[in-house]
């Protein structure tokens, strides 16, 4: 259930450029942060109305315009918990404080994921990828591995079709283990899956 505050922040996010910004760390690690398209946002809420996790991880924070899209489809009050890591410290504190603003029930982590992966506990229902592409295998084994994730958790999965290259050792993974999936045709494509 979306309230006016959210509605309100994911308005404004909106109209931040989806060409992003790229951005290089203190290890020369470069990366790049862009919004999810606006054809995803109404996606992920419908996902989070359908399936009614108790506790959702993103990997992906960013601005928070798709953890937004996230908290719109809970419950209010609230009953679940988002957790959202985001690689760039000062991009995490302005998106924690964007989140305490809107009175939504998320914890942005901040670091590298496998590092903050491993330092998680209790179990995700619903995880949403939408880190560096090419890590999403890593990232998803690495949840398996500790026991955050497994049957009947729903992994979502951004940037499929137009980054494929980077992610085609993630989709390849769904089919050896024949785990059955469902790549929605928006703008980048959108895994859906539960394991």
């Amino acid at each position: 259930m979306k309230t006016t505050v959210i509605s309100s922040e994911i308005q404004q996010l909106e109209t931040y450029s989806k060409q992003g910004d790229s951005y290089t760390d203190n290890n020369g690690r470069y990366g790049w942060r862009n919004p999810i398209r606006t054809d995803t946002g109404s996606l992920l809420t419908g996902l989070v109305i359908s399936t009614a996790p108790k506790h959702i991880l993103e990997i992906g924070t960013g601005h928070g315009l798709s953890t937004l899209y996230l908290a719109s489809g809970l419950e209010v009050p609230y009953a679940a918990t988002i957790d959202s890591i985001e690689f760039d410290p000062g991009v995490a504190a302005s998106t924690q404080a964007r989140m305490n603003d809107c009175k939504a029930p998320v914890t942005v982590h901040t670091g590298d994921a496998l590092d903050v992966i491993a330092q998680l506990e209790g179990y995700f229902d619903l995880v949403f990828l939408d880190a560096q592409k090419n890590m999403y295998l890593s990232h998803l084994l690495a949840l398996m591995a500790r026991n955050l994730i497994g049957a009947g958790t729903v992994i979502l999965a951004d940037n499929v079709v137009d980054r494929q290259v980077e992610c085609q050792s993630f989709l390849d993974w769904f089919v050896d283990e024949g785990i059955n999936h469902e790549i929605i045709p928006t703008e980048c494509g959108l895994l859906v899956a539960r394991l």
